[in-house]
């Protein structure tokens, strides 16, 4: 009789966990009580109460409740003498038993995320529950950090994401100011922190509404939306590539500087800035050069027999663009002088 009765209990249990019920059955003998898994008020300020029931495996709790867990024995009733594990220590008697059911009943108040892990009841020596506890807070409101393009083609949109005790899912939504309020999510995530939007999905000259939505089992939480066209106002490229240095035979002092543009900016026209400077220069007394789209330059007049550091970086010439990062920085070693001309575009 006892064994048709838990197969039927187990499967009720089963069928409403699957279909996302906040509502579980506590079995006490041949009654049945409901017990709140996920209160209402689990994120208030008042401290909330959160109970496992017999088959639950794993119970997720937000910082500050209370959790009941509760030992039952495979006949269904509430065992003896049961004593209570935590991560494999035995539990103080001042924080295991409740009052209304000494042994047979875990109570844990305030509890904090120390208190994460896997909760055994024993009774003779043989578990009778065992129970994953997972402690953590609701998500905090994320932030959506930049939407960059480094071509007008194609962009990427990131956000900050928090470091939680409690697994934690990110989703982007945008619209467009279109008047239609039509919502659509993320067709590229890349990692839990961004998106990336390609060229079905990215338009010149569209503002754009994002949002994102941090989820955990105790909750979520959605940032502030952020608006901005990526393809027209946030344009950055890649630094510039393969910066190369050749000193001219007839002089050490003329140096040839060359280098290659980003990769992916399609048709995007872009303008170059060469920084130098030598070795006796402070580290941030940089000469500036800007060069056009000329992708090299001839630097003349130069120190003789002195390292020199270069470096370029470039930018759009039309739209609302950004100065990219800095190519890794080149060294040269000049050579003896022979005139003492300038530098100059070749």
């Amino acid at each position: 009789m006892y064994t048709c009765s838990y197969l039927v209990t187990l499967l009720l249990n089963i069928a409403m966990l699957c279909q996302g019920a906040n509502i579980f059955r506590l079995q006490h003998g041949h009654s049945m009580e409901e017990v709140s898994s996920y209160p209402t008020d689990a994120f208030t300020s008042a401290t909330p109460t959160v109970s496992h029931w017999a088959w639950q495996r794993e119970l997720v709790a937000a910082v500050g409740s209370t959790v009941l867990l509760n030992c039952t024995a495979r006949d269904g009733l509430a065992p003896a003498g049961a004593s209570w594990q935590h991560n494999g220590r035995k539990l103080a008697s001042s924080r295991r038993d409740s009052p209304a059911a000494p042994g047979a009943q875990l109570r844990l108040e305030d509890v904090r995320v120390e208190d994460s892990g896997t909760y055994l009841c024993l009774v003779d020596g043989r578990v009778q529950t065992q129970v994953v506890l997972k402690i953590g807070r609701k998500p905090q409101l994320p932030k959506i950090v930049d939407c960059i393009s480094k071509n007008a083609d194609t962009f990427r949109c990131w956000w900050t994401v928090e470091d939680s005790d409690l697994e934690t899912h990110y989703r982007l939504f945008y619209t467009f100011n279109d008047g239609k309020r039509i919502r659509h999510e993320c067709p590229e995530y890349e990692g839990v922190d961004s998106c990336f939007f390609g060229y079905d999905h990215a338009y010149l000259h569209t503002r754009y509404r994002f949002e994102v939505r941090a989820t955990n089992a105790l909750g979520s939480a959605t940032s502030r939306p952020y608006y901005v066209d990526p393809t027209t106002e946030r344009v950055k490229p890649d630094p510039p590539r393969h910066v190369h240095t050749r000193l001219r035979h007839n002089d050490g002092t003329k140096v040839k500087v060359s280098w290659r543009s980003p990769t992916d900016i399609m048709y995007l026209s872009i303008q170059y800035e060469l920084q130098y400077r030598s070795e006796n220069d402070q580290p941030d007394d940089w000469t500036v050069q800007k060069t056009g789209e000329q992708t090299n330059f001839l630097l003349l007049g130069l120190e003789p027999n002195t390292r020199h550091f270069l470096r370029v970086r470039c930018k759009p010439v039309l739209l609302g663009g950004f100065w990219s990062e800095f190519s890794d920085v080149t060294e040269v070693m000049t050579g003896e002088s022979h005139d003492r001309h300038r530098h100059h575009l070749t």
